[in-house]
């Protein structure tokens, strides 16, 4: 057909000085040249020859190229056509480039996000081989799961102490009250440990080792409560808040395990949680150690250092803090008089939170935590004399709760830290009390309680260990 001939004429004309099967550029003087040659052809088409609707559709694209009327030039060329070559030869390398530039650009996006969602997953899941990444998964989790629970927690833990013992100064509170705080603080880790075992007997499911570390956690409450009933006067009431905040933190943590638990593939065994508690008590002499000297602002030990400032001479540590207290609280035991109310009044108006010092305090125990439960694991699996061959490995997993699980965290778990935590406290209040009356410096006797807290953190580390190793019941 002649009209063939003339589409052939025109495709021919547009393709000329174009190279390779799509244009990617054309010159001005190469474009003008071509569409005045393509307005004769045109011309020639329309008016000599009859036209088919291929050649219609060819003209119309064209013609609407012409007129940069690009919508209209792609709405005309049929899909697979000669006009849809046509289209495309004199399709603009700008739009061209832009459509694929967007293009690429979303589909590179979408790998990314995917990809960073797959590492993500294997990351949370530590599905990692390497050590590498088995160490990088272990961090992780640990650093968001127990750094920030541990982190939120002290620091929550620091505001209650501030603001119960705050109340109890500013309202003159009587010494009965705060023995009696005191005691019940003391008394119910190993209320939950004597609880604990009895149900473990009633279920069979006790056994060696449970009944030595239940006994040796419970020896500790029964050992610190001597020493603190037993310490000079004062030291009993001065537990009152530090007790009550260290029973919120050992239970609200705990909540957080029943729901978030998080485990490891470690087996408990002698070697592994020794080498454990010596690296746990070194972590809690440097985190005790850095809250004295850098966060001494916080708790109860900062409300109880106001009214009179420690020597000039002597750093404002924790030992410091509870000494200037107890002096000043020790007559008071047996015989109140009005200043301690205008001594509370006092510190209401004027003591006022250092939020920056709780903080801080949360970071130094989370970080502790944190090292121990990675480093600490380490030692455990690598100390079982059982290769898995997939190394130490933490795991976290949600879930809801069974009645088993309740009781198994709070009468176990719960009860063990409560006792050790408690026992640390009527530890550091005692001993403090004590060596505050040698003739040796406030840092020294920090020094030494810090000493005590580390040797009562290993101690207490079998009992933490060994209280779930549970028989199964038959």
């Amino acid at each position: 057909m002649e009209g063939c001939a003339y589409s052939q004429t025109i495709a021919e004309t547009l393709s000329q000085n174009v190279p390779g099967e799509h244009v990617t550029e054309l010159r001005s003087d190469d474009t003008r040249i071509m569409l005045e040659d393509a307005g004769e052809i045109l011309k020639g088409v329309i008016t000599e020859t009859p036209v088919n609707n291929t050649e219609r559709e060819i003209a119309l694209t064209i013609a609407h190229l012409v007129q940069a009327n690009l919508d209209a030039a792609r709405e005309t060329a049929t899909p697979g056509s000669l006009a849809e070559h046509v289209l495309n030869i004199g399709l603009p390398k700008s739009e061209e480039n832009e459509e694929s530039s967007v293009s690429a650009a979303l589909h590179r996006a979408q790998t990314i996000v995917d990809s960073l969602g797959e590492l993500l997953a294997k990351l949370g899941r530590n599905e990692f081989e390497g050590d590498l990444g088995r160490w990088a998964s272990n961090l992780t989790i640990s650093g968001l799961r127990t750094g920030l629970v541990i982190g939120t927690l002290t620091t929550v833990r620091q505001l209650i102490g501030f603001a119960l013992e705050k109340s109890l100064s500013s309202n003159a509170a009587a010494p009965l009250t705060r023995n009696v705080m005191s005691a019940i603080a003391l008394a119910i880790g190993p209320a939950l440990n004597i609880l604990g075992a009895i149900r473990d007997e009633c279920n069979g499911t006790a056994n060696q080792q449970t009944r030595l570390a239940r006994i040796a956690t419970l020896t500790l409450s029964m050992a610190a409560l001597a020493l603190t009933a037993s310490a000079p006067a004062a030291a009993m009431p001065a537990l009152a808040a530090y007790g009550t905040q260290m029973a919120f933190y050992s239970f609200a943590n705990d909540l957080v395990n029943l729901f978030l638990p998080i485990t490891d593939n470690s087996k408990a065994n002698l070697g592994g949680t020794a080498a454990s508690g010596v690296l746990n008590s070194a972590l809690q002499f440097l985190a005790f150690t850095g809250m004295n000297y850098t966060a001494p602002h916080s708790g109860p030990g900062y409300v109880m250092s106001q009214g009179k400032e420690p020597p000039s001479t002597e750093r404002q540590t924790f030992a410091a803090q509870l000494a200037v207290w107890l002096a000043q609280n020790t007559d008071t035991v047996s015989d109140p008089n009005p200043t301690v109310q205008s001594r509370g009044n006092e510190i209401v108006e004027s003591l006022a939170l250092v939020v920056g010092h709780d903080f801080l305090r949360g970071a130094y125990n989370a970080g502790a935590d944190v090292a121990s439960q990675v480093i600490g694991g380490e030692l455990m699996h690598a100390l079982q004399g059982e290769n898995t061959g997939k190394g130490f490995r933490i795991n976290m997993s949600a879930r809801v709760p069974t009645a088993e699980q309740v009781a198994n965290q709070f009468l176990s778990t719960n009860a063990i830290r409560t006792s050790v935590s408690e026992t640390i406290i009527a530890v550091v209040i005692s001993a403090t009390r004590y060596f505050s009356t040698l003739p040796i410096s406030k840092a020294d006797v920090d020094h030494i309680v810090n000493t005590l807290v580390a040797a009562v953190v290993f101690a207490g580390r079998f009992g933490a260990v060994y209280v779930n190793e549970r028989t199964k019941p038959a």
